[in-house]
């Protein structure tokens, strides 16, 4: 498969998983009601991915707007999507 498609569907899988983790704490799954850290949970997941995708794929990647639109971008699409549909339809 092309890089672009790996590292794209690693950031989207990862969003929609962190998109629910974030439900959980803002609907108090897990005890804790906090939506500031929801959103700074979504943050620190989506660093240590791009850590990782960097580890395995940063020789084919070639500059910051390649970062942007095929990792960051799905990310935040991904979890914001989740986030906000499982928060108003729970």
């Amino acid at each position: 498969m092309d890089t672009t498609i790996k590292i794209t569907s690693l950031h989207l899988v990862v969003g929609i998983i962190t998109g629910i983790i974030s439900t959980g704490f803002t609907l108090s799954w897990f005890g804790i009601k906090n939506d500031v850290f929801a959103t700074a949970l979504a943050f620190i997941i989506l660093y240590f991915v791009g850590q990782l995708a960097q580890k395995q794929f940063g020789d084919e990647i070639s500059g910051f707007s390649q970062w942007l639109w095929d990792g960051i971008m799905p990310f935040l699409v991904g979890w914001v999507i989740t986030y906000t549909l499982l928060v108003a339809y729970l």
